[in-house]
């Protein structure tokens, strides 16, 4: 039986790897936006929503790709392929400065889909409730370690 990332995710946790841990849980927040409806992606990017969108949601994808290539499963490393991919191919007219409408452009529908299924590949369901609680935690842990 293949292993669930949910169960790496918790094994990082559970030995102190907190930068691992904090890449995953960037990731879940990157996706969660991605595969929210318009009305609340509008809502949560605060300046330009394509270059916001583009630096704090999408481009965590292609990070934690470039990161992990190797130590993805198969349906993991695919639906995380297909969010980047699609992420790149969003036309003109669904990806414009200043456009807070943009989410609303039809061409978002399967990007939403495909973040779904990443999220469904991560063991989301699982991971949710935990998240934030974690990231504050990692963060806490991660910055102790600087000051020292």
């Amino acid at each position: 039986m293949p292993e669930d990332f949910s169960d790496r995710f918790w094994a990082w946790y559970a030995t102190d790897e907190y930068r691992l841990v904090l890449d995953v849980c960037e990731l879940i927040k990157a996706l969660e936006f991605l595969q929210a409806p318009a009305s609340v992606q509008s809502s949560q990017i605060p300046y330009c929503p394509a270059c916001e969108t583009w630096s704090t949601m999408m481009l965590p994808v292609n990070s934690f790709l470039e990161k992990f290539q190797t130590d993805l499963s198969p349906p993991l490393r695919e639906a995380l392929c297909t969010v980047w991919l699609l992420s790149n191919e969003l036309p003109e007219g669904a990806f414009r400065c200043d456009d807070f409408e943009m989410f609303h452009a039809a061409s978002w529908a399967a990007l939403r889909s495909a973040a779904s299924e990443a999220l469904r590949c991560l063991g989301w369901e699982g991971l949710q409730l935990h998240i934030e609680e974690v990231m504050a935690e990692c963060h806490r842990a991660l910055h102790s370690r600087k000051s020292k």
